[in-house]
């Protein structure tokens, strides 16, 4: 799973020259949990979106269970999430990290989660608008799957995650041809280290 992440300027500037109108130099915001605001990309450009993906066909602007979270194995056919899928509303998540709590020793200890080579990384999510009257809500949610053997000693789940040379298939592609993505990884090329202030997760 995903529970929290972050958006940092600094890890975000190589995104700024793969795309063009993404805003990077004004992403700065730490420890993103659910509910929270976080930049995302679709197909028609950068979008502030609120963490936890409301369907358009909810009564209420708030729902009883968790959306934050998308499993890769099951979205196509969940309610919740089918629609957005259906519709190709496919996005990205630049995060320059996030967090997961393993047990560890009978306590939880929080870790950070980044590329070992300092790059960002980019999570494969979905968007909703919802409306009612004169409210409108922007919305995602960040797709999982099983954990690569590198870090599944954290968590079994982790983001989907979308390589560079992917970004057009998984946001311009039919529903059938940008499905080959929703596959877990042998390997992630992240590294988890142990946050010892509690003020960082």
């Amino acid at each position: 799973m995903c529970g929290a992440f972050e958006q940092h300027g600094i890890a975000m500037h190589k995104w700024a020259a793969i795309l063009a109108d993404w805003p990077a130099n004004d992403i700065d915001r730490k420890n993103i949990r659910p509910t929270d605001l976080a930049a995302t990309l679709d197909a028609q450009g950068h979008a502030l979106r609120k963490w936890s993906l409301l369907p358009r066909w909810s009564k209420e602007p708030k729902l009883k269970f968790a959306t934050f979270n998308a499993r890769a194995e099951t979205l196509t056919e969940k309610p919740t999430f089918r629609d957005a899928w259906r519709r190709s509303q496919r996005c990205i998540i630049p995060a320059s990290a996030y967090f997961e709590w393993p047990v560890l020793d009978g306590k939880k200890q929080c870790h950070r989660l980044a590329r070992d080579d300092g790059e960002g990384i980019l999570f494969g999510g979905l968007w909703e608008t919802w409306q009612q009257a004169e409210i409108q809500l922007e919305t995602f949610t960040i797709i999982t799957t099983a954990a690569a053997r590198d870090i599944d000693w954290v968590h079994p789940r982790t983001p989907l995650l979308i390589d560079i040379e992917h970004i057009d298939q998984w946001l311009t592609a039919s529903p059938e041809e940008a499905g080959h993505l929703l596959r877990p990884r042998h390997n992630t090329g992240l590294q988890a280290c142990a946050v010892l202030s509690p003020k960082e997760c």
